[in-house]
């Protein structure tokens, strides 16, 4: 069963630096929320807070109704097998088949290779991978087939949340097309809690269900993906829009 996910005043400062400042968002069960944010607005710390990665220094954070912040580490690792992830480089294991990266999951709660392998193979006809991939290792796919064994990482296990952190980072066009084509389709096949971290406005409004922007820590909105299309909010505006001309200054 796919999970909400609640953000209520998330804080967390590495010294004197603010990371994320009261930071509050609902992400809705079975849907698909995109999270938008520019270089250093906390996206990657949200990220592992949410993940528990990282111990926010206060706040709120629950999944369904189990708050993250009073986990004990047993059921931390007992959320973290709901969980599926898809990183910004793939994070393939060299040392590893593309079917043992698959199937990385189910070996280690224990699966018998054979079985393993099998579902490996069906998760990576699923993203559009042949069979004969399995063997392979990551050194001889190319990034766009990298991204698909990822993504058939990701849901191998048949997770209720799935993170994708920049899925299109590093992609041309048209496969990171196909790679938003994947995104939709498995949210449609598995029905999951999907947030995706992205500052590819083509991949936000192709794959989001709700939209939120991050910016300097804190969330300045969210909301349905036409309305930031036609946002009043100049921070959101202009980074729709792209635009150099705004109040927010590029980081240099």
């Amino acid at each position: 069963m796919p999970e909400s996910i609640t953000l209520k005043n998330v804080s967390k400062s590495f010294g004197s630096n603010q990371v994320l400042v009261n930071a509050s968002l609902d992400i809705p069960a079975g849907k698909t929320t995109v999270i938008l944010g520019g270089s250093g607005s906390g996206k990657s710390v949200l990220l592992k807070c949410i993940l528990g990665l990282i111990h926010a220094d206060s706040g709120l954070i629950k999944f369904g109704a189990e708050s993250v912040l009073d986990m004990d580490e047993p059921a931390r690792m007992a959320m973290m097998r709901k969980l599926g992830m898809l990183f910004q480089s793939g994070a393939l294991f060299d040392s590893m088949s593309v079917w043992e990266n698959v199937a990385f999951a189910l070996l280690e709660d224990g699966m018998k290779p054979t079985e393993a392998k099998e579902i490996a193979i069906t998760k990576l006809r699923q993203v559009g991978l042949r069979s004969a991939v399995a063997d392979l290792s990551p050194a001889e796919l190319s990034g766009g087939m990298k991204k698909r064994a990822a993504l058939a990482r990701a849901v191998c296990h048949e997770p209720s949340v799935i993170f994708y952190d920049e899925p299109t980072t590093g992609l041309d066009p048209i496969t990171s097309d196909v790679i938003n084509d994947l995104i939709i389709q498995l949210q449609d096949e598995y029905k999951a809690t999907s947030v995706v971290i992205t500052h590819d406005m083509h991949t936000a409004f192709k794959i989001a269900d709700k939209m939120a922007f991050l910016y300097k820590g804190s969330f300045l909105s969210d909301g349905d993906p036409k309305d930031f299309k036609d946002s009043k909010n100049p921070y959101v505006a202009q980074f729709v829009a792209g635009s150099a001309q705004g109040p927010i200054e590029a980081a240099v």
